[in-house]
C-alpha cells in the first residue's frame, strides 16, 4: 500500500487568522507618527506666519538726567521700514490702530514704500494716520535715495542719508507737514525747555544758531540704519581737534526689521549685517552702551523681500523719563 504523503488540512477559520495576522503587520504606527509630525509643522508654519502679518506696539523707557523735568512722560511714535506693507484699505487698520496711543512727537525712520511709482499716495496715506497737530519728522533709508557713487556697503551712509537736493520722497512729505531732521532740529515745549532731533555730523554755525549744547542738552541721534560701533571710542578718535561728530543721548533707528526669520527660543536665525544667531540687542528694542547713551532699533512694519516669521511687525512708543541728579 502506497504510503501517503503528509497533507495539512487550512480550515477558513485558519485562513481569516493568517490574513488578520498578516494584517496587523502593517505598518500603521509610523505613518501616525509620520502624520502627526507634518500635521504639527504644518500648525508651526501657519503661527509663525501669522506672528509676521500682526502689528503690534512695543514700549521703552529711556531715563536720563539731561532730560528737561517739563519733557518727564514725553513720547515719542517711531514708524519704520514699512517696505511698501499696507495694513487696510488706505492704511485703515494701521491708522486704527495708532488712534489708540498716547504720542507727542512722529518719527518716520526709513524705507517707505515698495514701487517707486505708488510714493506720494503711500506717503500722503502714511500721514494722515497720525493724529491732528502732532509733529512729524522724517529721515531717509537705503531704499528710499540710492545714489550711483554711493556703495550700497557703507554703512556709514546708511545711517545718516542726507541727499545734496530734495527728491521726490522728501517733497512728498514736506508736503504733509513731515520736516526733515537733519542736519539738526529743536524740539521746544510749552515750559520753554527744547530737547534736540540731530543726525550724526556736528555742525557748528547750525548748532550755535539752535542753541545746542552737546554736553548739557539732551539729543536724540536718528539713523535709518543702527550705530554699531563703540561710540566713546570712535568720538575720541574724530573729535581730536575739533567736534566733527555728535555726542548723543538717545539713538533712535530701523533698518534691521528685527530679525525678520526667528524662532521660539532661539530668536533671529540672520541677519544680513549681523551674520547667523546675531544678538537680540543688534536687531531691535532697547540697549545701553557703557557710557550710558541709549540705543533704540525698530523692528518695522515690512519686508523688503521674503516674509516675516515668529517676527511681529511693530510701531513703537519711546517714553522720555527726567531722573533727577544724584547727589555728589
Amino acid at each position: 500500500m502506497k504510503k501517503l504523503k503528509d497533507s495539512r488540512y487550512i480550515s477558513r477559520s485558519t485562513k481569516d487568522s493568517f490574513f488578520i495576522e498578516e494584517k496587523k503587520k502593517r505598518p500603521i504606527v509610523p505613518l501616525v507618527i509620520i502624520g502627526v509630525i507634518l500635521t504639527l509643522l504644518i500648525v508651526f508654519a501657519v503661527v509663525g506666519l501669522r506672528y509676521g502679518a500682526k502689528p503690534v506696539v512695543s514700549r521703552a523707557v529711556v531715563k536720563s538726567e539731561q532730560l528737561p523735568a517739563s519733557f518727564d512722560g514725553f513720547k515719542i511714535l517711531q514708524i519704520s521700514d514699512l517696505h511698501g506693507a499696507e495694513y487696510g484699505d488706505r492704511q485703515a487698520d494701521l491708522k486704527k490702530m495708532l488712534a489708540k496711543l498716547d504720542y507727542d512727537l512722529v518719527l518716520f525712520t526709513g524705507d517707505y514704500a515698495g514701487r517707486q511709482e505708488d510714493v506720494e499716495y503711500f506717503i500722503r496715506d502714511l500721514a494722515a494716520c497720525i493724529r491732528e497737530g502732532v509733529p512729524m519728522y522724517y529721515i531717509l533709508g537705503d531704499c528710499d535715495y540710492k545714489p550711483e557713487n554711493v556703495s550700497k556697503n557703507s554703512d556709514k551712509w546708511k545711517m545718516c542719508i542726507i541727499p545734496p537736493e530734495k527728491t521726490a520722497v522728501m517733497e512728498y512729505f514736506e508736503d504733509c507737514g513731515v520736516k526733515f531732521v537733519y542736519p539738526a532740529q529743536k524740539i521746544t515745549n510749552e515750559a520753554g525747555d527744547s530737547i534736540y532731533l540731530t543726525g550724526i555730523k556736528y555742525e557748528k554755525e547750525l548748532m550755535n544758531k539752535l542753541d545746542f549744547d552737546q554736553d548739557n542738552d539732551f539729543s536724540i541721534c536718528v539713523t535709518h540704519k543702527p550705530i554699531n560701533y563703540n561710540v566713546t571710542r570712535h568720538l575720541k578718535d574724530v573729535n581730536k581737534r575739533m567736534i566733527t561728530e555728535i555726542d548723543y543721548d538717545l539713538c533712535i533707528s530701523g533698518h534691521t526689521l528685527g530679525g525678520q526669520y526667528r524662532l521660539p527660543v532661539f530668536g533671529a536665525l540672520f541677519s544680513e549685517d549681523e551674520g547667523w544667531f546675531p544678538q537680540e540687542k543688534s536687531l531691535k528694542g532697547l540697549s545701553v552702551d557703557d557710557a550710558g547713551r541709549y540705543n533704540y532699533i525698530s523692528g518695522g512694519l515690512g519686508v523688503e523681500s521674503g516674509f516675516r516669521f515668529f517676527s511681529h511687525p511693530e510701531v513703537s512708543i519711546i517714553e522720555l523719563r527726567h531722573v533727577e541728579k544724584e547727589a555728589a
